[in-house]
């Protein structure tokens, strides 16, 4: 049986601590493979996490509600009136409901205003964060989803965005991954991004052509083949940044370098990710004209690689905090008003 404490005036007063407990937000990041969430309190801090969810490729398109009340079950039962943000895939038309793009510059204006309401679908508040679209220098159009909410929230873990200084809220941010994004934000808006598929290209070409033949992983627990690896990584790197242009011709290099015993097999998948890195990095470089060092916003395997590429490229990045999806949702919410603001400080 169920117990219902009620309090009384004979009770004590609830404390600054009891509410900083009391939670306020639940935060979803809901990508194409999987889904995590947060259940936050008023300083935006997480006091509870669930991970292992389902991806939005793995619902059906009637099945987002069963599937987001089945994973965060116990949270909505102790507290049915909270308030969901959600990012990533779940806005996407493979997702839940589609959230049009906001429009860079895209600050957090821009993104609370673009915030989807699904409350009749979900049964209770619930906003989809919209991801920003952004036009290149010859009118091609780039998008991302999902890393709006991380970029964001590395500024706001850094506490960037309550500086007077505008220039402090100026940022070039990188997010590893299938589908590589580099972001600049200026006076804390989105202002440009570019995308490279630098880890797909890798992906497919490693699996399903003729340079993954005489490729092998190099065990993880052996040395030597784990430094020859990354010898063989940083080799790829420097021919991608110094011949960018050249990368369809480097690749067969993949092929002939193992051929001729100039690469083991377990060198041959690093070199090829050091080929395709360096290129991009090359690139990205001469897009972002270099005028600021770039923030690593991904996990540790992969923001290393980056890192490593970039100091040779002689630029040095450094690493984001690991929760900023979590900080970027909680900021988002803040702006459009789903979350409270921190009580405004005094002095005597």
């Amino acid at each position: 049986m169920r117990r219902l404490t009620v309090m009384t005036a004979a009770d004590p007063a609830p404390t600054a601590a009891d509410h900083a407990r009391t939670p306020v937000l639940i935060g979803l990041d809901w990508g194409t493979s999987a889904l995590r969430a947060w259940l936050f309190d008023a300083a935006g801090t997480a006091l509870a996490r669930l991970t292992g969810g389902p991806g939005v490729m793995a619902v059906p398109p009637d099945g987002f509600r069963a599937a987001f009340e089945a994973f965060c079950a116990p949270w909505l039962a102790a507290h049915p009136g909270l308030p969901v943000l959600a990012a990533g895939m779940v806005g996407s038309r493979q997702g839940w409901r589609e959230a049009p793009y906001a429009h860079a510059p895209a600050g957090f204006g821009e993104i609370a205003a673009g915030l989807i309401a699904l409350d009749d679908d979900a049964g209770r508040v619930l906003r989809l964060v919209p991801g920003v679209r952004a036009e290149g220098r010859q009118g091609s159009i780039d998008v991302m989803r999902g890393e709006e909410t991380q970029v964001f929230g590395a500024l706001a873990a850094r506490s960037v965005l309550q500086s007077a200084d505008a220039a402090h809220r100026d940022g070039l941010f990188v997010l590893p991954g299938t589908h590589s994004k580099w972001v600049e934000m200026r006076a804390g808006r989105i202002v440009a991004l570019r995308t490279y598929l630098t880890g797909e290209t890798w992906a497919v070409l490693r699996q399903h052509s003729i340079l993954g033949r005489l490729a092998a992983d190099p065990p993880a627990d052996d040395a030597s083949a784990q430094a020859g690896a990354a010898e063989a990584f940083d080799r790829g790197v420097r021919l991608g940044l110094a011949s960018p242009g050249e990368l369809l011709h480097l690749l067969f290099l993949v092929r002939t370098e193992g051929l001729f015993d100039r690469l083991r097999p377990t060198q041959t998948p690093a070199f090829l990710s050091g080929l395709l890195t360096g290129a991009e990095v090359a690139d990205a470089l001469v897009w972002s004209g270099r005028e600021m060092a770039p923030t690593l916003i991904g996990d540790d395997a992969q923001a290393a690689r980056y890192a490593r590429a970039l100091a040779l490229a002689g630029v040095i990045g450094r690493a984001a905090p690991a929760d900023c999806t979590a900080q970027g949702l909680f900021a988002i919410a803040r702006a459009a008003g789903l979350a409270p603001h921190p009580p405004a400080s005094s002095s005597r």
